[in-house]
């Protein structure tokens, strides 16, 4: 719902359409909207068109009419083509993006979202949208980390750049990853809280006062105070599923199933997760009918989890074990399966090598590390130069020389192109479908094609095309300062 509501922000909210799907009206928006598709637009309005027509195919997915938004997708392609062939590559690779997710494929999902989320030319709008999608889609991998520093990358992006209902958005986003990220631990309740990157009383404060600030898209705000139901510090029995249940009731009687069904398993989580047996069962309903039915849904590793736990909770120990274990084998292989297909990213690279502990930025004193973190923050940047680190940490240039060779044993110019070339050659290995090997170069600052191959070479014993092909003979061992310190 949160992503959806991002997408209807990029719309704008001053028309009825938006004001139909901000109240969570979303039946009611798919007629409005698919009456006003009909209508071929002119060039002029072409974008105004196919904001529309991807916010009706979202409320689709939502309505879990999925047959109908890819049918939809599918024809908002003629009316992209009416701008750029840019702009056709990244509007349908969201769509993509939000219908392999729908499928619950969240590896394809992720390479869609990153096409948009990587290319600096995209517009600030649409790259923070395909950045909330690839974090969505990382935390459906259990990549929660990394879902949580692409929401900072999208936060950063947005400031200044997007209206401050979108950023208000994107903090919920966080929110939400918390509490998924502490029902999926999948612990018992007293244990469940550890890995939570908030303490359980402040997550529930920080969802309360989100849901507060989100008053004029009601639909965004009522699921906030379901996450906030979900991550109640102190459950009470019926007390607590209560609000859980008439929430899935809800979106149940607005026939918004889509919705509906992700919200019934994270509510019977948290159920299991303070055994309580009864509103779990009541949220899987036919879900978990028999086991063929359970193997065969979508969300098949999650609700053998809950099945599993049930059991245990009603003594059927044996029943249990057996289920947890087609659980487990089966969470392990789709496990492998997706995180071999997640795609490398850049902007995520940015993020945590300027966040990264190395053993380098350590051995250097605590002024000089901040001139480490500018270098690593800014390789990028074409013009960075000993001048611009110096004065950064007001230092001469002497000073900032001597520092570096007598600590780390490299001169500050040394180690920007050592830690570009292991930038390039990154990419590079981990994106092999990168043909253009200077394009990649310029994405890191540079520009030249001879210095390239000449600062490649001298690292690494071959060029980054021999790479490519696999003809390089084996690099010789190099210093690695992207050790992490525990």
């Amino acid at each position: 719902m949160l992503a959806l509501t991002l997408s209807c922000i990029r719309l704008g909210t001053q028309d009825e359409f938006t004001r139909l799907v901000a109240r969570g009206q979303l039946a009611e928006a798919v007629r409005l909207g698919m009456a006003r598709l009909e209508r071929k637009p002119p060039a002029a309005r072409a974008a105004e068109h196919s904001g529309i027509g991807q916010v009706v195919g979202r409320c689709l997915i939502a309505l879990g009419r999925e047959e109908e938004a890819e049918e939809l997708f599918r024809r908002q392609l003629r009316v992209y083509e009416l701008g750029s062939r840019a702009y056709v590559r990244w509007l349908s690779s969201l769509d993509q993006g939000v219908m392999q997710l729908a499928l619950n494929r969240p590896s394809r999902a992720a390479v869609a979202f990153n096409g948009v989320a990587d290319d600096e030319a995209v517009p600030p709008t649409l790259r923070i949208e395909a950045l909330a999608g690839l974090a969505v889609s990382l935390r459906a991998v259990g990549e929660y980390r990394r879902a949580e520093r692409t929401l900072v990358y999208a936060q950063t992006l947005a400031d200044n750049e997007v209206p401050l209902a979108a950023q208000r958005v994107l903090q919920a986003l966080h929110l939400e990853n918390c509490v998924l990220q502490k029902l999926r631990t999948f612990e018992e309740e007293r244990d469940i809280s550890r890995t939570a990157p908030l303490a359980p009383e402040e997550l529930h404060r920080r969802l309360s006062s989100a849901a507060t600030a989100l008053d004029d898209m009601p639909a965004a705000q009522t699921h906030l105070r379901f996450l906030a139901a979900l991550a109640d510090p102190h459950p009470r029995g019926a007390d607590y599923a209560r609000p859980i249940l008439e929430h899935v009731a809800a979106l149940r009687q607005h026939k918004v199933l889509g919705e509906e069904k992700a919200c019934r398993i994270a509510g019977a989580l948290a159920m299991v997760a303070h055994g309580e047996v009864q509103p779990a069962q009541a949220l899987l309903g036919g879900l978990s009918y028999d086991d063929e039915s359970m193997r065969r849904d979508r969300h098949s590793i999650e609700l053998q989890y809950c099945a599993s736990r049930i059991c245990a909770l009603q003594g059927r120990h044996a029943d249990a074990l057996q289920l947890y274990r087609e659980h487990a084998a089966q969470a392990m292989s789709r496990l492998r399966a997706e995180l071999a297909e997640l795609p490398y990213s850049r902007c995520l690279e940015k993020l945590e090598m300027a966040d990264a502990r190395s053993s380098v930025k350590l051995a250097l004193p605590l002024r000089y590390r901040r001139a480490y973190q500018y270098i690593v923050e800014h390789l990028d940047d074409r013009d960075l130069s000993v001048h611009e680190i110096a004065a950064h940490i007001d230092v001469t240039e002497r000073a900032l020389q001597m520092a570096f060779r007598s600590h780390i044993g490299m001169t500050p110019g040394e180690l920007i192109r050592r830690k570009r070339m292991e930038r390039i050659r990154r990419e590079l290995r981990e994106a092999p479908d990168q043909r253009n090997v200077l394009d990649v170069a310029r994405r890191w600052g540079l520009t030249n094609r001879s210095t390239l191959t000449q600062n490649y070479r001298q690292l690494y014993n071959e060029t980054p095309t021999a790479m490519l092909r696999g003809e390089a003979q084996a690099a010789p061992p190099q210093f690695d300062d992207t050790e992490e310190v525990q």
